[in-house]
């Protein structure tokens, strides 16, 4: 069975994602953080297997690898597209049911508060350096509502803050979150900086 796999650098020098043609989970995130996270998830086993990744992220159907060595993307996106492969054609379960009921477990009514304090105590400091801000909409099932303002509103970055920083973030802390949706209307303002 042959296996399209695309990769895409990011601003992020230590994180890589490879997409595939169709999604791997439908509705979650998986999060494997060491390599006995895994519960028996081929994915998870065979990307471990590739010396140097930190961290593996599997959402519908991306792939998003951390590696915590010097190693340049373009010699490890090889061994990790191998190792993608060697997951599909192992037979194994791409990721175990174990770990979706884990997720399953959690309660969506803990989202609004978790993101909330993320915003607080983490994102927002971070983004204020550069007048900006982001803000919880609402929480509606387990999809998560966020707005961008200040300088971060129509800023050129901002589709990658939200992608790579933001979302990240709150996958991190609340891996039963659904979608992450910008509810932004980047379009306000001619100089969104001087608000």
């Amino acid at each position: 069975m042959s296996i399209k796999i695309t990769g895409e650098l990011t601003n992020d020098p230590s994180m890589c994602l490879f997409h595939l043609e169709q999604p791997i989970v439908e509705d979650w995130t998986v999060t494997f953080n060491a390599p006995e996270e895994s519960q028996g998830s081929a994915l998870a086993d065979h990307i471990f297997g590739v010396e140097g990744v930190a961290r593996v992220t599997v959402s519908g159907p991306t792939i998003t690898v951390v590696k915590n060595v010097m190693t340049p993307w373009p010699h490890l996106a090889g061994e990790i597209g191998a190792a993608i492969r060697a997951a599909f054609a192992s037979g194994q379960p791409l990721v175990a049911d174990a770990v979706i009921e884990r997720l399953k477990s959690y309660s969506p009514d803990d989202i609004e508060e978790t993101v909330a304090e993320l915003f607080e105590e983490q994102i927002n400091p971070a983004l204020a350096s550069h007048g900006g801000f982001v803000r919880l909409v609402k929480v509606e099932d387990r999809d998560v509502y966020v707005e961008m303002g200040g300088g971060c509103q129509g800023c050129a970055a901002s589709k990658a803050t939200m992608k790579y920083g933001v979302e990240n973030a709150i996958r991190r802390v609340a891996p039963h979150v659904r979608r992450v949706i910008d509810a932004t209307d980047h379009a306000a303002g001619t100089n969104p900086y001087f608000k």
